[in-house]
């Protein structure tokens, strides 16, 4: 389904590279042993020399100050992460406001004290003793006269001068790592120490074109001074540099291999050609796994252009910690050797070891690319020098590390000095270099970068990282606790004795759901086998056309005319026909859902067993899914992929989580309708499906009309799996039509909806005329924001913003609609994302460099384009992507600037973004002018600021909340989804209390008798309380008791959900608000009042005046509890002052008058033993990688 007119590299060596990517780490291991030349001898001869050589190492020189502090203040301290943190941030804020508040919240309340005294150098404990005091000015004191004399000191003194300390500190951490602010006074520096360089221009990925012009002007001006500088004799003596290929082109992937092949080719060679001119050294950094095969391919086509010279400078970096490394080595001498080109090759460990380790699980690739044990790195490091070593007629080896025993045995392995140099990064390893080159008379070059100390935050915190690392040599080096020889070590001989390959803290990709589910299976789109193998299974279903019908128990045909599906991304393509069910049909197919649920034929188990059958069928089908996604949909391969596997995961964690509670604690209701939306058609469609089911219901699945045919596939791989026909049904139509008589029939339990407030509220209309008992679970969009202050990386909220706002065209309910950036940054992210929007590719998604796709019809497109005419007549419109797509339903992706938030209320469902400026004085006012607006979905935050982060957080009503990351793409089990107010009812889709909502609790009047040990962190209210409430009101018995002690043992813990590494997902309950305790009468009305409460809700209850005082009197504020006194009337039932209500009778008249008192759907409740829609749940979701790393990953 995608064209490509350069040609790929199909040699059997290329295809051997890729297919090595995720190769199990045994497997990789025995290739490298085969490999591995050195007998026990050379191996015990080398660790004898190693340690002689630290013994003098230590014993005449002295670790620099930055080896000492980062000894001190290590990753697995809270100190040092807030360190780390703080460096990262601190330079780039450009306001001294929010540069004071990022200070504060990473020095006070530290216990930097105890890192006083001892052995430590007097640097250090001047530098802990400036924090501590830092720490108590900021805390203010305890006393309130020193408080306040102290906080008027500060004001006027202290934070200038704490903040001007604190900017030196953090360019002095800076000027560790980095070489000069510029090339000119990087080549002064150079002549001035004698020593050789490969000077790096810093700057990571550009994100918009503008960026990579600046990148590569940088390098080409560098390549000049440095060659018109050029002193060496040779090019091995002369200063070099090395470059980025993601800094000279935003689209430096595979899934844009031909455009970056186009424009990104010519412009390396010209830089190359520079360097030729003047004969100096120019290395091509190597960068994630996912660009390697890419980075091969420019580097061939740089290999032809160079063909037959004599010129030797043309360098590339091979990272030792890929599985594939000795591969890519002998690829790179067959080309050496093929193009008659000398060849150097930079041989490092691997700098972004703990991000791989992240993608591989986000992916839930087969295994990782790279070691999970550092020990496996060291030993292909030392197995690919020895390659290296005797490929020395070709190719120059330059071995790049710090560790001794490492260098030290390459050096006894080469025999001599010649062909081969050593390399260190600046700011490190000086002293082992020095004495390294002396004692083998060998070369030692530095990689130094250049740059301003803004520039240097992503470089640095991988540098801090990889020093603070427990496995670090370096860090280890002058750590006198360490013995020599312990540092000595021989890793050849531990790797091949150890019985375990890999890391048994790291669990596969697979695996990471474990021991509860599989993970489910990804397509890797950077890599061309995955593409080409996916290719060759798309190919039957590329022009297939598919034929549907309403699949039910009883066949009854009542000849209506079928209607032609059109793909929106390419209108002349037509995928099939979709034949609509009558009235007869869904009246008999209600029966037999009806009868299929009394009858129970099947046992529980054998339906959730064949849910997890249905997710392998749907994996092994997953081709044809994916193609249907693509043409009915108009999804873009990546988002067809997680499609894909999204229903997959529902399939498996909802079989899993029934097990665990429904038996015995919860029953199914009967006949759910599921209702699912077009823009996640298979995903929701079967993750509402697979619920129901897995409740023990029997499921009418009514989909969208203009995804009809993806469900109805889904639905016969669910009955081929073994779900019978009659206890799941499909029924085809359109919603008014359909889906009314379905939600008005009598003989259904309940309705899964997910869609507008609009629908879901005549949904409820229905219900409530036809049938009151019935549920509704509601999903219904959100009006979506992101708040970006001043700390936050700008590449990073680029990323994160062009994920939520544009990706699957920002049709989903999750997708960003507003971003909030501070006013003292707004300019500059501003400028960036819309640099990066403007490079999205927008068209036909069935080509994989597909950015962006089509909205889902006609009427969607003249909507979104009407708001986007209007903005633009009114001078709002700041950007907007030009395309030339005209058959389908295309809609640029826009960024609208707009003046506050009242300028919007409603939510545009395509690629539109918002943009608005705020001052750092008014967040708070700007999270309740949100909240105001009633929708609560989905929020992100990009900030450096904890204390900032977790106000936010728990100040603004949103189901699901983001931290440093995009705020789409939620993954079940991690990130149960769902949102409050006008944004759903509740329970969150994929998370622990999903079933709630297909079932009811066997807990019926009377309570059943149960013993629960008190909680010992009773959120919401104290145990001293609850033992208060048993002794005044003996009307509520020990099981009324007990129960809410269950309820709050059950509720007022936060959970930590499952989930790849270098992220924090945490569920947690909120009170929903105020309940309305409406009875029928007393008891019940106490009943519920207590419950509400303990949640930590306020009521308005119909108790008596005499309960209502001793609820007082036992502690309960009075602002908790309004008593009415009277009966209730429509006015109050009609008013805002409350959230829900709680009534033991019947509900209908109450909630057919309270249907339409606000936009939302508020939950009337009719029994106490369903506490969960008392609250909201809410999951934060954090990246706790955002300042530079996974420091806890690094610290195993």
């Amino acid at each position: 389904m995608f064209t490509d007119e350069l040609d790929v590299d199909y040699t059997n060596l290329r295809q051997t590279i890729r297919r090595d990517r995720v190769i199990p780490e045994a497997t990789a291991l025995s290739q490298l042993q085969s490999l591995e030349c050195t007998d026990k001898n050379q191996r015990k001869q080398f660790q004898s020399i190693t340690e002689s050589f630290i013994k003098k190492l230590r014993a005449s020189n002295k670790p620099d100050l930055l080896s000492l502090f980062i000894s001190e203040y290590n990753l697995s301290s809270d100190e040092g992460l807030s360190l780390m943190t703080l460096v990262e941030a601190f330079l780039r804020v450009p306001d001294n406001k929010t540069r004071d508040k990022l200070f504060s919240d990473k020095i006070s309340n530290k216990p930097w004290s105890k890192h006083l005294g001892g052995k430590k150098s007097s640097m250090i404990n001047i530098a802990t003793i400036a924090l501590s005091v830092a720490d108590m000015m900021i805390s203010h004191g305890h006393s309130t006269k020193i408080k306040e004399r102290i906080k008027h000191a500060l004001d006027i003194l202290s934070r200038p001068g704490i903040r001007f300390s604190a900017h030196s500190v953090m360019r002095f951490f800076g000027s560790q790592f980095v070489f000069a602010e510029d090339i000119e006074n990087a080549l002064k520096t150079a002549n001035k120490n004698g020593a050789t360089h490969s000077f790096d221009m810093l700057g990571e990925a550009a994100w918009t074109m503008k960026d990579a012009d600046r990148y590569f002007l940088s390098y080409k001006k560098a390549l000049i001074a440095i060659g018109k500088d050029r002193k060496g004799a040779d090019i091995v003596s002369a200063n070099g540099i090395s470059v980025k290929l993601s800094a000279l082109h935003p689209k430096y992937d595979f899934m844009h291999r031909e455009r970056a092949l186009k424009e990104l080719a010519p412009r390396l060679l010209a830089l190359v050609d520079i360097a030729e001119q003047y004969n100096i050294a120019i290395n091509i950094d190597a960068e994630e796994a996912e660009r390697l095969d890419l980075s091969l391919d420019m580097i061939e086509y740089v290999a032809k252009n160079k063909a037959n010279t004599n010129w030797q400078g043309f360098g590339v970096v091979v990272q030792a910690y890929q599985k594939r490394a000795p591969l890519v080595i002998d690829w790179l001498y067959e080309l050496s050797e093929k193009h008659d080109l000398k060849i150097m090759l930079r041989l490092v460990k691997g700098a972004y070891w703990d991000s791989e380790i992240k993608k591989a699980q986000i992916l839930g690739d087969i295994d990782y690319p790279v070691f999970t044990k550092k020990q496996n790195t060291d030993y292909s490091y030392l197995v690919c020098a020895q390659k290296l070593l005797k490929m020395r007629d070709r190719i120059y080896p330059q071995f790049a590390s710090h560790n001794a025993h490492t260098l030290i045995s390459i050096c006894e392995i080469a025999g001599n000095n010649e062909g081969f140099e050593i390399q260190r990064l600046h700011g490190m390893g000086e002293s082992l270099h020095k004495q390294l080159a002396s004692q083998y008379s060998v070369v030692s070059r530095v990689y130094a970068p250049v740059g301003s100390h803004t520039d240097l935050l992503a470089y640095l915190m991988r540098r801090l990282l990889e020093n603070g690392a427990n496995s670090s040599f370096i860090n280890h080096l002058f750590d006198e606790n360490i013995k020599p020889i312990e540092l000595a070590a021989d890793i050849l001989s531990d790797v091949e004795g150890a019985t375990q390959a890999s890391h048994l803290k790291i669990p596969l990709p697979k695996d990471i759901f474990q021991p509860s589910r599989d993970n489910s299976k990804s397509i890797v789109l950077s890599e061309q086998d995955e593409v080409d193998n996916l290719g060759v299974q798309q190919q039957p279903w590329i022009s297939y056309q598919w034929c549907c019908i309403s699949i039910t128990l009883s066949n009854v045909n009542e000849g209506n005319n079928p209607h032609q599906v059109c793909n929106p991304g390419e209108l002349s393509d037509t995928l099939g026909t979709v034949q609509y069910a009558g009235e007869d049909q869904v009246k008999q197919c209600l029966k037999d859902a009806r009868a299929a649920f009394d009858t129970k034929a099947h046992s529980q188990e054998s339906i959730l067993t064949s849910l997890e059958r249905a997710a392998d069928l749907f994996e092994d089908n997953r081709a044809e899914l994916m193609v249907l996604a693509m043409r009915e949909a108009g999804k873009t391969y990546q988002d067809a992929v997680d499609e894909v596997r999204e229903a997959v995961d529902f399939l498996r964690y909802y079989a899993n989580l029934s097990r665990n509670v429904m038996p015995e604690q919860r029953e199914a209701l009967g006949v759910f309708v599921c209702i699912s939306p077009w823009n996640f058609p298979l995903a929701i469609f079967t993750g509402q499906v697979a619920a129901a089911l897995a409740a023990g219901n029997a499921v009418i699945a009514k989909p969208a009309e203009s995804t009809s045919l993806i469900a109805y596939r889904a639905t016969q791989l669910l009955l081929d799996a073994g779900i019978p026909c009659g206890l799941l049904q499909l029924v085809l139509g359109k919603g008014p039509d359909v889906g009314n008589d379905l939600t008005s029939d009598k003989h259904i339990a309940g309705v899964a909806f997910t869609g507008s407030t609009q629908v879901a509220k005549q949904i409820k209309h229905n219900l409530l005329n036809n049938n009151p008992s019935a549920g509704l679970i509601a999903e219904t969009g959100g009006l979506n924001v992101m708040v970006v202050d001043s700390t936050a990386l700008s590449e990073q909220v680029t990323r994160d913003v062009i994920d939520s706002a544009f990706k699957s065209a920002g049709q989903r309910c999750s997708a960003l609609r507003i971003l909030l950036i501070q006013e003292d940054c707004y300019a500059g992210i501003s400028n960036m994302i819309k640099g990066a929007m403007e490079e999205l590719n927008v068209g036909n998604p069935k080509y994989l460099n597909t950015d962006c796709g089509p909205v889902i019809n006609q009427v969607a497109k003249d909507k979104l384009q009407a708001h986007i005419d209007d903005s633009r007549a009114h001078a709002r419109v700041i950007a907007s992507v030009k395309h030339s797509n005209k058959n389908g339903h295309f809609v640029s992706p826009t960024m609208i600037e707009l003046e506050s938030l009242d300028d919007i209320n409603e939510e545009f469902f395509g690629p539109i973004l918002h943009l608005i400026r705020y001052s750092s004085d008014n967040l708070v006012d700007m999270i309740d002018q949100l909240n105001a607006k009633g929708f609560g979905l989905t929020f992100g935050m990009h900030s450096r600021i904890k204390t900032q982060v977790d106000m936010v957080s728990q100040r603004i009503n949103a189901g699901n909340i983001y931290i440093n990351r995009n705020q789409v793409g939620a993954i079940v089990g991690s990130q149960p989804f769902g949102g409050e107010g006008l944004s759903g009812t509740g329970p969150k889709a994929g998370g622990p209390s999903a079933l709630h909502g297909y079932s009811r609790s066997l807990n019926t009047n009377p309570l059943r008798e149960c013993i629960v040990a008190p909680s010992k962190n009773t959120a919401f209210i104290n145990q001293t309380m609850v033992e208060k409430i048993a002794d005044m009101f003996p009307v509520l018995n020990q099981v009324f008791i007990n129960h809410l002690v269950d309820t709050v043992n059950q509720y007022n813990q936060s959970i930590e959900l499952p989930g790849p590494t270098g992220e924090s997902n945490t569920l947690c309950y909120h009170p929903k608000g105020c309940v309305l305790c409406l009875g029928p009468n007393n008891t019940d009305a106490l009943q519920q009042s207590v419950l509400s409460l303990v949640l930590g809700n306020s009521v308005m209850t119909a108790i008596s005046q005499q309960d209502y005082d001793q609820l007082i009197d036992t502690g309960i504020k009075p602002n908790m509890i309004g008593r009415i006194d009277k009966s209730v009337s429509d006015e109050l039932l009609s008013s805002d002052c409350y959230d829900a209500i709680l009534y033991s009778g019947n509900t209908k008249a109450i909630e057919l008058t309270v249907l339409d008192r606000n936009a939302g759907i508020t939950p009337v409740i009719d029994s106490i033993n369903e506490p969960w829609r008392l609250l909201n749940e809410r999951v934060v979701t954090v990246d706790t990688t955002a300042a530079g790393g996974n420091a806890n990953l690094l610290a195993l």
